[in-house]
Parts: structure tokens; sequence; C-alpha cells
């Protein structure tokens, strides 16, 4: 299982790499950073999601109720810090918001892409 969330990251930042290098090459140098640090946002996103898959597999909830309140608290974990990590790269990247988003979006679609295609078989 582990193996697969690793392929999972590494598919993800070859995607937001290979996205970088294509915005580097036919735009200019921010264009290139702002795609790059919206990459980097969906990768901390991921990156969030599987530490509490991992904690919450450690620690197993009999109760349905702390089970519930756990995958709240870590849907509005990952919704904040994506939110505030956003926010920090449309003040420092201001002048490339497109951009930004670009990379987010590709990180993201690479994730939803390659959960679907890793998904280990039983």
């Amino acid at each position: 299982m582990l193996i697969t969330v690793l392929r999972l990251l590494v598919l993800q930042s070859g995607t937001v790499g290979l996205a970088t290098l294509v915005a580097g090459l036919f735009g200019e140098v921010g264009i290139a950073l702002a795609v790059l640090y919206g990459g980097g946002v969906s990768i901390a996103n991921t990156s969030l999601l599987v530490w509490r898959w991992h904690k919450g597999a450690e620690d197993f909830h009999c109760d349905a109720g702390r089970h519930l309140s756990s995958f709240y608290r870590s849907g509005m974990e990952r919704f904040f810090v994506v939110l505030i990590l956003l926010a920090v790269g449309f003040y420092w990247l201001g002048d490339h918001p497109l951009a930004l988003l670009v990379g987010f979006v590709v990180g993201q679609m690479a994730w939803m892409l390659a959960s679907l295609t890793l998904r280990e078989r039983t």
C-alpha cells in the first residue's frame, strides 16, 4: 500500500514538473514559478490526506461518531491549508494568478487520474 501511495505522489510530482517545464519554455520564469507553486499546493493537499489516512489507520475508531468527527476534521484541515497556501501564493505571485490556478488544477487532475489507475487489485 505504501508503494502505491509513493507512486501516486511521484506521478503527481512528475506531472506538475512537466507542466512547470512547459510553462517555462513557452512563458516566462514568473509563470513557471506560479505553476510550480500551484502544483506544490496540490501535492501538499495530497500529502496531508495521506498523512491523515495513515494516522487514522493506526488509531482505529470503533465509535462511529468519533470516526465521522475525524473525517470532518481531516476535510476541514485540508480545505483551510489549501485556502491559506493559495492566498499566500496569490499575494506572493500576484502577477500570474491564472498560472497558479492552472498548476493547482494540473496537480489535482494528476492525483485523480493516478488514484484511478493505481488502485490496488484485490
